[in-house]
């Protein structure tokens, strides 16, 4: 089994500040529509390279092209001599958020529409007051693992502070899209303090390009905005993992079991050792990883979408 990875979505003030009271102590109506298409449309490495179809048309040398172009966030050409598409029965995205997120989240907007709704919570009965398509469990670990078992988009948490704590210290958080919010705000909620060792801002070249790879049909806005109803000034942000690429991870369950293996391999004498090497070396030829897709259908956003709610963290 493996972790998938996941990203994390929020506003947060100069002092990262997310909230009082269970409230937002903003309104900026382009963030919340912001909130909906990444949620919604964003799909990353992990989840394109799920659903490429047509590889049998790409030889091994233009599939390494695409992945390293795609990794390193390069524009990719879509010619005859690339004829990637993406299948349009890809899954939606997954949003995951403790339960008093999700209770903040007005009732005609909940579930979220369009993207699968999980709920963290240690109470263990809490499930039963849940609609049925929205999933629960009690740890994100647990979250991680059971959603590796299904067919799934990219996935994120959404809030509260808990739930941020415990992700940003996960190996498998991989983005973080941070809409900076300027000035001072009175808040009892916060985000946890950005590790720069761990994380860097893209600047806004790369993330024209990782929107053009990834949400073909959604512009990505540069700079500061200020809504103009509130005079409240914004910045939308994407921070990413520098210093561990998109890996899969090995469910902890399984670490153990891996690491007996490993050990035994140390014992193979020097022949057994050449000849797994040598069938490695085959096996990885003949079974590269799929490439990744670069083109995605867009989804039209209805007019009543722009009023959804966005959760409220606490």
């Amino acid at each position: 089994m493996t972790i998938p990875p996941f990203s994390m979505i929020v506003a947060a003030a100069a002092n990262r500040g997310i909230g009082k009271g269970g409230k937002i102590p903003w309104r900026i109506p382009e963030d919340v529509r912001y909130f909906k298409n990444i949620t919604c449309l964003f799909r990353d490495l992990y989840t394109l390279n799920r659903f490429v179809t047509n590889l049998n048309n790409l030889n091994r040398i233009k599939r390494q092209k695409i992945e390293s172009d795609l990794e390193f966030n390069k524009p990719v050409n879509v010619t005859d001599n690339f004829p990637i598409k993406i299948t349009d029965n890809i899954p939606q995205n997954v949003v995951v958020m403790g339960r008093n997120t999700w209770e903040s989240i007005p009732d005609k907007f909940r579930p979220m529409p369009d993207r699968i709704n999980v709920v963290l919570t240690r109470n263990k009965e809490y499930s039963k007051n849940l609609p049925k398509d929205v999933q629960c469990y009690n740890s994100l670990n647990d979250c991680l693992e059971n959603l590796s078992k299904q067919e799934h988009g990219s996935i994120f948490l959404i809030g509260g502070g808990q739930i941020y704590n415990e992700g940003i210290k996960h190996p498998c958080c991989k983005n973080l899209f941070i809409t900076k919010v300027y000035g001072k705000y009175d808040c009892d909620t916060f985000f946890p303090e950005i590790p720069n060792n761990i994380f860097k801002l893209n600047d806004d070249d790369t993330i024209t390009k990782i929107f053009a790879n990834s949400m073909k049909n959604c512009n990505w806005v540069k700079g500061i905005q200020t809504n103009k109803k509130s005079g409240v000034n914004f910045e939308f942000q994407i921070f990413t993992r520098s210093y561990q690429p998109l890996n899969e991870v090995e469910s902890p369950k399984e670490t153990e079991s891996i690491r007996e293996t490993e050990s035994s391999k140390e014992t193979e004498s020097p022949k057994e050792t050449e000849s797994n090497e040598t069938e490695y070396l085959k096996e990885t030829e003949l079974s590269e990883s799929d490439s990744l897709t670069i083109e995605i259908d867009s989804l039209k956003e209805s007019e009543s979408s722009e009023t959804e709610s966005s959760p409220i963290p606490r």
